[in-house]
């Protein structure tokens, strides 16, 4: 029996295959409590807005209020084994799209009320987005993620509405979505590679696919995200006190500065390098911190804590000559060309955005780690880490579950990509676009002058309304692309 969702006030509980199940017995207080907690949020889910991070999505304030053509109603749920809370938005009356169920969620963010979606619920799509069950990245288990993807995939295809399901992975959600595609599509073969540093289990056998995977401005991936966000200068993991003054990317001297950096070819090679040396001995750290507790010898009996500190040094955020445009032509949305004009060759029109002072703070959403959640999602092996102005080199993909790169490329279904060029994903867009040689109808498409939270970059234009409505671009493009493979 598929689950009730017709009342809006009404919490549904799923298990881990998005069945609907009896309340477990003996904990009544943690019954009363999601039900009040679902209800709460059933009746703000509209107005909620997801937090803002470095590498999380933002959504300011551009969230609008539905048309009265495409009003939607909310519905909380309760989802797989861990109650993760979600909101289920669906048209009040009858639309072309409500039939296709649309998937959102984030590693550590609550995508309820996020831009992507109240845009899609607005548009008239069958919407799940959920709030992640961690507050802190550091804390996440990969595959805890990809079972709360499956149990929310469970549950659309359990409603009589939906016909269709794809995913729709928004920034660290779209390394999730790609990686629980990969893993669904071809077994847990997928995350089993000799090269994985933390293999997954059995528990993701058996998840069902998803119809097709839109990736919004996706990262690359947490682990490596994290690796070059790395204070290359690094000396000692006990004390971060110890640095090596010529790896300082926030010294003049080294060629910092935070109106625009330029280090140069040596220096660069020099701290890529440094990065990748510092993840090389937390890997090896944590690998002897999960040793000891393997051997019974460690601090605590099931796991240990591995806290990580400087974290907030990307040369590439500094220094915008780096990661700034595409090797091919492509397609990009602008206020001249809303469905993409002729292709060209894409480039960035970001803006430097590194800052010492957030590397000198205390991040505990990153760096609060323990041994088994950093190589769960921190871990990545670049023994010859390069980035360039149109490409990323010397990385191991395969070595860790979370590279959007490495999932792609086993992914089959349609695979919409958007990048924004407000922002800098632009060239690992193209990487995914290029390695998903398996998808069977692939496009890539840029926003000009987009943000991360797909607002328009105000400091990037040359003049106010350059880049016009770029949230309305954005989704009116994913809307007319999800339509088309209903």
């Amino acid at each position: 029996m598929a689950p009730s969702t017709e009342d809006p006030g009404r919490t549904d509980r799923t298990d881990a295959h998005g069945n609907r199940r009896a309340t477990r017995p003996g904990r009544p207080g943690r019954r009363r409590w999601g039900a009040v907690v679902g209800l709460c949020l059933a009746l703000l889910a509209p107005l909620l807005i997801s937090s803002a991070q470095a590498d999380s999505p933002h959504t300011g304030s551009t969230a609008k209020k539905p048309p009265a053509a495409i009003a939607y109603r909310t519905t909380t749920v309760l989802l797989g084994d861990d109650d993760v809370i979600g909101a289920l938005y669906r048209p009040k009356s009858p639309t072309p799209h409500q039939s296709t169920g649309l998937v959102l969620t984030h590693e550590n963010d609550n995508f309820i009320g996020s831009v992507p979606c109240l845009e899609l619920a607005k548009r008239g799509f069958t919407v799940l987005c959920v709030k992640s069950q961690y507050a802190e990245q550091a804390a996440v288990e990969w595959d805890k993620l990809a079972l709360d993807v499956g149990a929310s995939v469970r549950y659309l295809r359990g409603l009589s509405t939906v016909h269709k399901v794809t995913l729709v992975g928004w920034s660290g959600g779209g390394a999730i979505m790609a990686y629980y595609q990969n893993v669904a599509q071809n077994g847990v073969g997928a995350c089993r590679a000799p090269a994985r540093l933390d293999p997954c289990d059995d528990d993701l056998k058996g998840m069902p696919p998803a119809d097709g995977v839109v990736l919004l401005d996706a990262i690359p991936g947490i682990a490596f995200s994290d690796l070059t966000a790395l204070d290359a200068s690094v000396t000692d993991e006990s004390d971060l006190r110890h640095r090596d003054a010529s790896l300082d990317m926030y010294d003049p001297a080294n060629g910092y500065d935070p109106h625009g950096s330029s280090y140069g070819t040596g220096f660069t090679h020099r701290y890529l390098d440094g990065q990748a040396a510092r993840e090389a001995g937390l890997i090896a750290e944590a690998q002897r911190l999960r040793g000891e507790v393997a051997d019974g010898k460690g601090q605590f009996s099931d796991d240990t804590p591995m806290p990580v500190g400087r974290y907030s040094a990307r040369i590439w955020q500094a220094d915008s000559s780096l990661m700034a445009h595409t090797k091919g032509s492509y397609p990009v949305l602008s206020p001249r060309h809303p469905h993409g004009g002729k292709p060209q060759v894409v480039h960035s029109v970001r803006v430097p955005s590194a800052d010492p002072a957030p590397n000198e703070a205390w991040d505990g959403s990153k760096g609060g780690f323990t041994a088994d959640s950093f190589l769960s999602v921190g871990a990545i092996r670049a023994d010859h880490l390069r980035i360039t102005a149109d490409s990323i080199s010397g990385v191991d993909w395969s070595s860790t579950n979370t590279a959007t790169l490495g999932n792609v490329r086993g992914i089959s279904s349609p695979l919409l990509i958007m990048s924004m060029t407000g922002h800098y994903w632009l060239v690992p867009s193209e990487m995914y676009y290029r390695g998903a040689t398996h998808a069977k109808d692939k496009q890539l498409v840029f926003v000009e002058g987009a943000e991360h939270g797909f607002t328009p970059c105000d400091a990037c234009a040359s003049h106010p309304g350059q880049f016009g409505d770029t949230v309305k671009e954005t989704f009116d493009y994913v809307a007319d692309w999800v339509g088309r493979h209903k």
